[in-house]
């Protein structure tokens, strides 16, 4: 990739021809376009981190508002991960999210929005819903596709998932959606979880379980 300059080559007030001037900027664009890119995404698992997911989500909502469609977020947390770092120590809790983040990929649809929330939290923005069984059913998908054991150096790791599901409604924001979304994968965490649960106007902060 070259940058072009240019400028007048004048003779007295004539200006009478241009010089050009290239330089090659290669290895300037792959530079700026790589940290681009680490700024917005995760770099254990390759998904968006959370300064991308609520990009996306603020714009997907803006477009809900102008009556363009439904959406859905899902709000996952690996069940036990604490246990599993304390257990097998926190390069085999890397290995659980990494192999996490495959299912989830492996679930989605093209147009949804994967991204690692923070720690062994993980979220999904999925657009363009006809239905609300259609987050509920990629949901399942994700919980089928996380609960065969995982092989982790010379051990097998159960690592499921508890799953929150928030949609949209009249005058909600991208924040209230998120948080929905967290309060109702507490709920499917408290009813034992590896299995998800659709937010509730009767969930609040207060019935929120540990998280491990």
């Amino acid at each position: 990739m070259f940058e072009l300059l240019s400028k007048p080559q004048r003779v007295g007030d004539a200006v009478v021809g241009r010089v050009w001037s290239f330089r090659d900027v290669t290895e300037r664009k792959r530079l700026e376009d790589q940290l681009s890119y680490q700024a917005l995404h995760d770099s254990l698992t390759g998904l968006g981190n959370r300064a991308l997911f609520q990009d996306r989500l603020q714009h997907a909502v803006a477009r809900i508002e102008r009556g363009h469609g439904r959406l859905a977020v899902l709000f996952l947390d690996v069940d036990n991960f604490k246990a599993i770092n304390d257990w097998l120590g926190h390069s085999a809790g890397d290995a659980v999210l990494h192999t996490i983040a495959e299912g989830i990929v492996g679930c989605q649809r093209r147009a949804d929005t994967a991204a690692r929330i923070g720690g062994d939290e993980f979220g999904v923005l999925v657009e363009q819903i006809g239905h609300p069984g259609e987050a509920i059913k990629l949901a399942e998908r994700i919980l089928m596709a996380t609960r065969p054991p995982l092989t982790v150096g010379a051990n097998e790791v159960s690592a499921t998932v508890s799953i929150g599901i928030a949609f949209d409604g009249p005058g909600i924001t991208s924040d209230q959606l998120l948080c929905n979304a967290d309060l109702a994968m507490y709920a499917a965490k408290a009813r034992g979880g590896n299995r998800h649960a659709e937010f509730e106007g009767k969930m609040h902060a207060s019935d929120r379980v540990p998280v491990n």
